[in-house]
């Protein structure tokens, strides 16, 4: 009577909001989900869409149908895995990490997947995190690691871990032993990150505070180029302790103690939970035992 394909055509077209995006997702033809539709909405007496607009709008009725069939598709998913295998991995994973993932323990957690899902395709992909949820909600990736979560019932966060940071600079901007006092520092060149980064809103008490009015800011989005920045004298920036810890032994950067508080920054893995849910939990799992933002020796 009712298919698996029929809720997948409903699910999806009134996820993605239209007939062309479900049709594009499924990889299948737009007439081909069309008719999937007409057949599922022959069994009903109204419609299960309103098409007054371009938009794929349920109706009352068809909202019932669809919390249905995300129910029906979850089982389904389930079946499969248990008769084939509990961590068979799907054919493409896309993962979306922040540069300091990228520049840490990325490589060693795609090594790792590749070693236990031999064939899958990887797409790793390095972004600011605005950038990252936003193609995670639009669904143009899978899983992502980074400093923010998104709250939504079709998505799971779990907590990765934090990073301390530091006030760094140059020893040759500042050589002394004893803490910085806040006026000295004030009149120093702030290097930070632009407002793209997660670190704005995190340390927007230090920024924006009226009461630590510094001499000049300088933005960048690359926090590599920060420390370069640092290291070469032109100011005083916050940094991860531990990625830039190598900076710190070959005295290029020194961490310098102030009278100014930074927070902790909390790296979250987040991805959605209405799909390769057992794959996903277990890339969790590895995630949280390679964590390891100790930025790693050149080859």
């Amino acid at each position: 009577m009712f298919t698996i394909k029929q809720m997948e055509a409903l699910y999806w077209v009134s996820t993605l909001g239209g007939f062309e995006a479900g049709a594009s997702y499924l990889n299948v033809t737009q007439s081909t989900i069309s008719k999937r539709i007409a057949e599922l909405e022959s069994h009903f007496a109204t419609p299960l869409f309103d098409r007054k607009g371009r938009q794929a709008v349920l109706t009352s009725k068809g909202e019932d149908v669809k919390e249905i069939a995300e129910q029906m598709l979850r089982l389904n998913d389930r079946l499969a895995l248990t008769a084939h295998s509990a961590k068979a991995p799907p054919f493409r994973f896309r993962l979306g990490v922040t540069d300091l993932v990228a520049l840490s323990w990325l490589p060693e957690l795609l090594a790792t997947i590749m070693e236990r899902n031999p064939g899958i395709k990887l797409e790793p992909e390095i972004d600011l995190t605005a950038g990252l949820l936003e193609r995670l909600i639009e669904r143009k990736i899978d899983f992502v690691i980074c400093p923010r979560i998104t709250q939504h019932p079709q998505f799971v966060n779990a907590r990765l871990g934090e990073i301390e940071l530091v006030w760094m600079c140059s020893p040759k901007l500042y050589g002394a032993d004893r803490s910085m006092e806040t006026q000295e520092l004030l009149k120093l060149p702030l290097l930070i990150q632009s407002p793209g980064s997660i670190l704005r809103p995190i340390l927007h008490d230090v920024i924006d505070n009226p009461k630590l009015p510094f001499a000049q800011t300088i933005s960048c989005n690359n926090m590599m180029a920060l420390a370069e920045l640092a290291a070469f004298g032109l100011g005083m920036t916050i940094l991860p302790k531990a990625f830039f810890g190598r900076h710190v032994q070959e005295g290029r950067l020194r961490i310098v103690k102030t009278d100014i508080p930074l927070p902790k920054l909390e790296y979250f893995i987040t991805y959605r939970n209405d799909y390769n849910g057992a794959f996903f939990e277990d890339i969790a799992e590895l995630c949280r035992e390679l964590c390891d933002f100790t930025a790693r020796e050149p080859q």
